[in-house]
């Protein structure tokens, strides 16, 4: 089949983007796509550094820190795109950790405005039907999911809370060490999940919510892939080469367990998506793809694109609504028509039928 056709039939879903930072400053609509400027024509001389947080080795410049993922997730991004559904992560930075419970619901408010004020583009996801409906009505499902789980603090009954607001994912960390886990990024010997993190993954299995490993210590992964009962996704990760912050090591045998974690996610039915963020083309993307399916085979691997400003983004598919290129790339890399699908979004469908209720 044509990769055009293709990627119109396909069911396209991604599992990551920080965009309800912008949408809850209210920098943004979802129906507007921004004339964002390109870095080289940006006064960055005129902007102070930014404050690098001491849990994240990775630096941002100034143009970065100020325009985020501005242009890169939208309505008219998400169309071009042929997008079918996109998860948004509601993260809490580091200047609102004095209130994370009120930053997690000003982002989760953001989410439903945007969903109310277009009805005709956008479609509310709780459930995989509702992702297979979006598909059918033309439409681009938003679902809601944790980037580190600050906004909970000790009190488990909040997931209820946000269960409620329709959060359907969590990855426990980013960056740093909260009330549930050790994050991957700390510049400390790290450790697991605490108890109270143990008790949010019955929870989790309990309500039918997604558990992400992204971000998550090495320690944490194991353990959740022990005592988790569904399948799991590890949403946004590059598997050939180190992203400042992201997981390498992931095709490295465990000696305990014999298996590699890509393996053990795998053998749980789950799925690992492929960041965009950092990568520098489109043929990068598609080696990373490849690495995963070479480890454990086209059922494992998803997109995650992690778009965050056009500094480190990918030549040739520098925002969302570019991923019809990424489809051709895959075409012209050989793949079959039924594994292009899988990696655009059925692979990831599936771990939602299973899990979502």
């Amino acid at each position: 089949m044509d990769a055009r056709d293709l990627h119109r039939q396909a069911i396209v879903i991604d599992g990551h983007s920080d965009i309800l930072n912008l949408l809850a400053d209210r920098r943004l609509h979802l129906r507007e796509h921004p004339d964002v400027p390109l870095p080289e024509a940006w006064p960055s001389q005129l902007f102070s550094p930014p404050t690098t947080a001491l849990t994240t080795p990775y630096q941002l410049s100034p143009y970065t820190s100020w325009f985020q993922c501005l242009g890169q997730y939208d309505i008219p991004c998400f169309q071009a795109g042929g997008l079918t559904a996109q998860v948004m992560a509601i993260y809490v930075d580091d200047a609102y950790l004095a209130a994370p419970l009120e930053r997690a619901l000003a982002m989760a408010a953001a989410f439903h405005r945007e969903i109310e004020e277009n009805p005709d583009t956008l479609l509310f996801a709780t459930t995989a039907a509702d992702i297979r409906r979006a598909k059918a009505s033309a439409k681009t499902a938003l679902l809601l999911s944790f980037e580190g789980g600050e906004p909970l603090g000790r009190n488990l009954v909040l997931l209820d809370v946000f269960y409620r607001l329709g959060l359907r994912m969590i990855s426990l960390t980013h960056s740093r060490r909260n009330a549930l886990a050790d994050g991957t990024q700390m510049q400390i010997t790290t450790g697991g999940l605490t108890h109270l993190g143990r008790e949010l993954i019955v929870r989790m299995n309990e309500l039918g919510m997604v558990i992400d490993l992204a971000h998550l210590s090495d320690t944490g992964i194991w353990e959740i892939l022990e005592l988790s009962r569904d399948p799991v996704l590890l949403t946004h990760t590059n598997i050939r080469q180190g992203i400042s912050g992201y997981r390498a090591g992931l095709t490295d045998k465990h000696p305990q367990y014999g298996l590699s974690k890509l393996e053990a996610i795998a053998a749980k039915g789950g799925a690992v998506g492929v960041i965009f963020w950092g990568q520098p083309d489109i043929e990068t993307i598609v080696d990373e793809i490849d690495a995963i399916i070479q480890h454990v085979g086209d059922d494992h691997v998803m997109l995650g694109s992690d778009f965050y400003g056009l500094e480190q983004a990918p030549r040739g598919l520098e925002h969302i609504g570019k991923l019809p290129a990424l489809t051709e790339a895959l075409s012209q890399r050989g793949y079959s028509d039924t594994t292009i699908m899988k990696i655009l979004g059925e692979n990831m469908l599936r771990v939602f039928e299973a899990v979502l209720r």
